[in-house]
């Protein structure tokens, strides 16, 4: 028998039996138009069903990440359908996804791999989903959801215990959700002259966990980089996405359109280090530059600092020198602060993945506002992990987590009136909490303005310009955002989809949001009043009772979260939303 690696995604209905002890004739009525369903979206997914019984689905997926968003997707529309149900024809199901090596026989699939996943099924929760730790491993970053651990499951049949996780609603930061596709997602038709990807330097310390400095380190430079005006440097987003294909210079250059890469290697030893960096011409292969640089810590900026010299100077030729200190990133007076912001950072981007990493992060950053009071990069972050704490902990959280976090990144500001994501998350907090739109704006601006390759603030800018009534404006931010990042995360398809819709292109409107690999609030209400513009009342009811059913946001209080400068653009989205039936 040939041996192949699958995904396997188990599911079956929560208390089958007792139902067709009741009634079998609805119950297979039931069954037979849920799994119309199901075996629509798993096919939708790419996936193929190669065993049924009774009210069980097995099937295999190539992709561990498509078969977690097959999963999600199912749960969600079958809640949907359970909400529109009378609740004597509700159906609810619990789904296990397994990742090993299987035997395959003409159609059929064997192997110790879909057992696991069909005993992590029954241990999931009723519209649940348990995964293993294998699965965990290769999806978590990639989905926008979050996990519980189900500690060491002991599965019948099983001989081992097995590692596994509960998929639960996204909670935490967003913005570092990674990009799983193996190409871009929109294709660059040109590189510009200056345009530059660096590339997340490699660690070649002993010590893995050495891997948060190395991301650190090459954010800060693209960070710098991107402020000179001649040069086009993508988003870490796009260029670390990068880390674990093996691809040749020409490739990456050809598909994140850029006419030089930077690449480089962190040998750390104790307080001492080497970082070797090198220059490449993407369309060549041909190595510009390259050098090794013997430094500690503490001269760190140093090195940053002379690395974003060279480089500008080997692609835009001369340039005055106090420009280029004009570039420079805040140095902290203390290093070791700088250390325990990089280590919170680590912890902060998986925010998203479990409760725990969230903790670690505000731990880390307070730590590092113990040891430099006045690194405002820190009370920057500190203010970000306190909203997350709230997300992950609504019930412990202290009532006055909000005047905390208002603190820290009033404090960030006095500090430093140049630390990018304090004025981000200003600019969110006039917007959301006091709608001072003026201010949000000069904060959203700034932000941008003190590192350009962040394609998380511009997106968020650029849905900001559509809440003012200025979509053109907000489409050409975005377009911006594709270009520097054409991978394009979830967020960008999002906003990129909420401004065509507001300049009345719906077909593109819904096209856009159909790229998302997870629906969210804005999605599908959109979605909703795009297919009724389009006279689609049919499949404009279907999306709007998803939204609502879903997410439990009747369409008052999803109107509320938009706010929009003008009444009368609140009034026409309400309008739409009110006459699909």
């Amino acid at each position: 028998m040939e041996r192949q690696l699958r995904t396997i995604l188990a599911m079956d209905v929560v208390g089958f039996s007792k139902m067709m002890a009741d009634d079998e004739e609805k119950t297979l009525r039931i069954l037979t138009k849920r799994r119309e369903l199901l075996d629509g979206i798993i096919k939708e997914y790419g996936g193929r069903i190669f065993n049924t019984a009774g009210d069980s689905v097995i099937a295999e997926f190539s992709s561990p990440v498509k078969a977690a968003e097959c999963a999600v997707q199912i749960q969600n529309k079958n809640s949907t359908a359970n909400k529109e149900s009378q609740n004597e024809e509700l159906m609810t199901f619990r789904a296990g996804i397994n990742m090993g090596d299987i035997m395959v026989a003409k159609d059929n699939l064997y192997g110790d791999a879909i057992n696991i996943a069909a005993r992590l099924e029954a241990s999931a929760m009723p519209d649940g989903i348990c995964i293993s730790q294998n699965v965990f491993d290769m999806i978590n970053l990639k989905i926008r959801v979050s996990y519980e651990d189900a500690g060491e499951l002991e599965l019948k049949n099983i001989g081992r215990p097995v590692k596994a996780f509960h998929i639960v609603p996204c909670k935490g930061a967003t913005r570092s959700i990674q990009h799983s596709s193996e190409t871009p997602a929109i294709k660059i038709e040109q590189a510009e002259a200056g345009s530059l990807a660096v590339m997340l330097f490699k660690n070649l310390s002993n010590d893995q966990e050495q891997d948060y400095f190395c991301e650190g380190l090459s954010e800060d430079l693209i960070s710098a980089l991107s402020r000179y005006k001649k040069l086009v440097v993508v988003s870490s987003n796009a260029s670390f996405s990068y880390k674990e294909k093996n691809k040749l210079p020409k490739e990456i250059g050809s598909e994140l359109g850029v006419r030089y890469i930077l690449e480089g290697k962190v040998r750390k030893l104790g307080p001492k280090m080497r970082i070797t960096a090198s220059l490449v011409a993407a369309e060549t292969g041909t190595n510009l530059w390259s050098s090794n640089f013997d430094t500690t810590i503490d001269e760190i900026f140093d090195i940053q600092d002379e690395l974003v010299g060279t480089i500008v100077t080997t692609i835009v030729g001369n340039v005055e020198k106090d420009h280029i200190k004009q570039l420079s990133n805040a140095k902290p007076e203390n290093m070791k602060a700088y250390d325990l912001v990089l280590r919170g950072l680590e912890h902060h981007k998986r925010s998203s993945v479990s409760a725990e990493n969230n903790k670690k992060a505000l731990e880390l950053f307070n730590k590092a506002i113990e040891v430099d009071p006045t690194y405002a990069r820190a009370h920057a972050w500190q203010c970000c992990s306190l909203a997350n704490n709230a997300e992950w902990f609504p019930e412990e959280t202290k009532e006055n987590w909000m005047e905390d976090a208002l603190s820290s990144v009033n404090k960030a500001l006095e500090l430093d009136p140049n630390d990018p994501e304090a004025h981000r998350i200003m600019g969110a907090i006039k917007l959301q909490f006091e709608g001072d739109m003026d201010t949000a704006i000069f904060h959203h601006q700034k932000a941008i303005e003190i590192c350009p390759s962040d394609t998380f603030h511009i997106a968020r800018y650029a849905l900001l310009l559509v809440y003012l009534g200025e979509p053109e404006n907000g489409l050409e931010e975005i377009k911006k955002a594709m270009r520097i990042d054409p991978f394009c995360s979830d967020l960008m398809f999002e906003v990129h989809g909420t401004c065509l819709f507001w300049l009345g292109n719906y077909n593109d409107a819904i096209n856009s949001y159909k790229k998302m690999k997870i629906d969210t609030r804005d999605s599908l209400f959109y979605t909703a009043a795009s297919l009724k513009k389009l006279g689609q009342q049919e499949q404009a009811s279907d999306i709007l009772k998803q939204a609502i059913n879903t997410l439990n946001m009747p369409i008052e209080k999803f109107l509320g979260s938009q706010p929009f400068k003008s009444d009368n653009d609140k009034k026409q989205l309400m309008e739409i939303l009110e006459t699909i039936n």
